[in-house]
């Protein structure tokens, strides 16, 4: 039986999709309903697995894709909870210490970003411009280099959740730190994927594929269905 897009249950409401198996130029495009342009700066290199899917490498020294914030307002995520998902390779090697997956946030006043640090960390946080604090988020430990994982993070309410997927292995929740979360103010920046929010600094030094967003927190079985539909591939 084939399964149309919009009969797959984990695809409702579903903003961004970026399954990036064009193979060649500089444009991948958003499957979703939205449809965002998304522009490749600087080449980004198409890679083959062995399974023969592609993904895109990046070099961690300026290369990122980027959607300018007028296509992107529906991203915004100022009230309603969120999840961010995607297949994610780090690299050692990289120039930044702390470097950017997927964002849309201007620095200590609104939007937000998920970034990995040196140390193993991968951290959401969320920015503000007024209140107690410029900066509320929350984070998980222990992502290893040059391993393939899926990346699931959900936002519910005042808290966060990490969840992670490792190819042969299984799909759960990860031990996650979380401040008591503030809605992130609204934000007119561009999307970004693989680097901060100018364009201009902390570039990811390794592979990506799909990544994809929701207005709404993805359950631990929608996160298992689509790491089990894909983790052959990886």
């Amino acid at each position: 039986m084939t399964l149309h897009y919009d009969s797959v249950g984990y695809n409702r409401e579903i903003l961004l999709d970026l399954p990036v198996r064009e193979a060649t130029g500089g444009i991948t495009q958003d499957v979703a309903k939205p449809h965002h342009p998304m522009t490749m700066h600087n080449t980004p290199t198409w890679t083959q697995l062995a399974s023969g899917i592609w993904v895109l490498t990046m070099d961690g020294v300026n290369q990122y894709l980027r959607c300018v914030g007028a296509s992107c307002a529906d991203l915004n995520f100022t009230t309603t909870d969120y999840t961010i998902a995607g297949w994610i390779y780090l690299a050692t090697g990289g120039a930044s210490m702390s470097q950017e997956l997927i964002n849309r946030f201007s620095l200590s006043a609104n939007g937000w970003e998920l970034y990995s640090y040196t140390n193993g960390f991968i951290t959401m946080r969320h920015h503000h411009a007024a209140g107690a604090t410029t900066r509320t988020g929350f984070y998980s430990a222990n992502w290893a280099f040059n391993t393939w994982y899926f990346l699931m993070v959900t936002r519910s309410g005042t808290s966060g959740q990490f969840y992670r997927g490792i190819p042969g292995g299984t799909f759960g929740a990860v031990t996650t730190v979380s401040n008591v979360l503030i809605d992130p103010e609204t934000c007119n920046s561009n999307l970004y994927i693989g680097a901060g929010d100018s364009g201009a600094s902390n570039f990811h030094k390794g592979m990506c594929r799909r990544w994809r967003v929701w207005p709404r927190a993805l359950t631990l079985a929608e996160g298992r269905q689509m790491f089990e539909r894909a983790e052959g591939w990886f």
